[in-house]
């Protein structure tokens, strides 16, 4: 296989206009509400203000984006070796399904939150008001919100679309893309690659 059809197979069965949809959807709403928020802020006395700043605070938090984004790794790494034994013992093929629509749930919420703060720090990057800032630095702890900021986080939030969409398909309820083709290379490689991987992704869970 050449690169482009690697390309091509680590595409879930979404495909990219799922992606484009929900990111517009998302980090549209983000980046409305902080311009609401700070246009009532023109309007209106400070503890006006705080209401709505704290109303974006509570909706999204970096904190949280990352709790779930850890969570449904981990569950992403458990599925694999789960998902490879029921393709050999099919009793274990109902508990794959509802393990991998489990992880799933984990990595949708993860990429919409991220939706909801890349259009908020969009928001930011336009508007470098005092107030929608202010918005920025408490929810993310982010300072000097640049582009290359809006631009990793967007990267990392499309890979958790990516393995999301690909460990379960909601329509045809079956996994795609990066998880299918892991489940076709030889277990002689997969799995020590899946060890090290999984180790490292655990020891960088519990150093921080």
């Amino acid at each position: 296989m050449n690169i482009k059809s690697i390309l091509h197979a680590m595409l879930p069965h979404a495909g990219l206009g799922h992606l484009l949809e929900t990111y517009l959807t998302w980090s549209g709403v983000g980046f409305i509400c902080s311009f609401i928020a700070s246009s009532l802020d023109k309007h209106s006395d400070v503890p006006y203000a705080a209401y709505y700043t704290s109303a974006l605070n509570d909706a999204v938090g970096f904190k949280f984006w990352i709790l779930l984004a850890v969570v449904g790794t981990l569950l992403f790494c458990l599925s694999l070796p789960v998902l490879y034994l029921s393709l050999h013992f099919p009793a274990l093929t109902e508990f794959s399904r509802r393990l991998r629509r489990f992880t799933y749930t984990f990595f949708l919420v993860a990429f919409d939150e991220g939706g909801l703060m890349i259009g908020i720090l969009t928001a930011n990057f336009i508007d470098t008001s005092e107030r929608i800032s202010l918005l920025a630095n408490k929810s993310f702890l982010f300072s000097d919100v640049g582009f290359f900021t809006i631009l990793a986080l967007c990267l990392l939030n499309s890979l958790l679309w990516l393995f999301g969409e690909a460990i379960h398909s909601r329509n045809a309820q079956t996994y795609s893309g990066v998880v299918a083709l892991l489940m076709r290379v030889p277990l002689k490689f997969s799995l020590p690659g899946y060890l090290v991987v999984t180790a490292v992704l655990a020891n960088l869970v519990v150093s921080q």
